[in-house]
């Protein structure tokens, strides 16, 4: 079992632009999770499901989603499955509104595998909750969230979930960096408060039709300093291209990975020093 996952908690859709905007934030509920079971005890993924649009036709309501969990999970794998929307619990029914996608089999329209889940939500006041136990503990890793609505899909953001073996695949992470650069126009304002007149003294009585004086108004200046804090929160959207493979001799002989790695030393001492690369435990 992995004990220090690299995944993220939480995903936020609503900042990833385009012409149709699906504005929900995903995160891993650490509360009621139970992510790495004691004896007796099923390993229990909870998310929070939260629409933070707004009410215009940029935004899009949630019709269904898919986490892309391990493949070889099956139904049968599955101890209970929990829906709640704004604290109203939700039957779930098993292939109506809860059903797993396979590859050769994934959801319509939008071509994502993984375990469906078929329950509107508003996106501006809309709050789900959704749990998941499993009969088996799995590994916990990234796990892709796909979601479709108002005929748009967005997919590619990564949480925290149950993951194949890490035998199965091998992850690496890198690291690049980057200067962003965003234009910030402040500008000021000053608004005025309700005027309070306040009586001085007694009033004066004097005869005669017309006041002293011309003036009709009295008129001043202020000045004040101001401090403007601006909060600007930066990332970056991942894209990983097209991945190619070179096809290496067939043999019934394992395979000898000393090989693979003199080469791969070799070949990263050609790579500029420029270049970083960092690793983490």
């Amino acid at each position: 079992m992995i004990t220090n996952p690299i995944c993220n908690q939480q995903v936020d859709y609503s900042v990833i632009p385009g012409d149709r905007i699906l504005p929900f934030v995903f995160s891993l509920n650490m509360d009621d999770s139970i992510l790495y079971p004691s004896e007796g005890e099923y390993q229990k993924f909870c998310y929070d499901i939260i629409g933070v649009g707004q009410d215009t036709s940029q935004y899009a309501d949630l019709s269904h989603f898919l986490f892309g969990i391990c493949n070889t999970i099956t139904q049968d794998d599955i101890i209970k499955i929990t829906v709640s929307i704004n604290g109203d619990s939700k039957k779930v029914v098993w292939g109506n509104n809860v059903e797993i996608k396979t590859a050769e089999k994934p959801d319509n329209p939008t071509s994502c595998s993984g375990l469906k889940f078929d329950f509107p939500l508003d996106k501006s006041s809309g709050v789900m909750k959704v749990c998941i136990s499993l009969r088996t503990p799995y590994n916990i890793g990234p796990m892709n969230v796909c979601l479709y609505g108002g005929r748009t899909t967005a997919t590619g953001l990564n949480i925290c979930g149950p993951v194949c073996d890490s035998n199965e695949s091998c992850e690496t992470v890198f690291y690049q960096k980057e200067t962003v650069c965003v234009p910030i126009k402040v500008t000021p304002f000053a608004k005025s408060g309700t005027a309070k007149a306040t009586c001085c003294g007694e009033p004066v009585v004097k005869s005669g039709a017309q006041c002293s004086g011309n003036q009709t108004s009295c008129s001043f200046i202020i000045t004040q300093n101001l401090c403007i804090e601006i909060p600007i929160s930066f990332g970056a959207v991942i894209e990983t291209g097209t991945a190619v493979v070179q096809c290496g001799t067939v043999s019934e002989i394992e395979c000898d990975c000393s090989d693979i790695a003199a080469e791969s030393s070799s070949a990263a001492r050609r790579i500029s020093e420029t270049q970083e690369r960092c690793f983490f435990n």
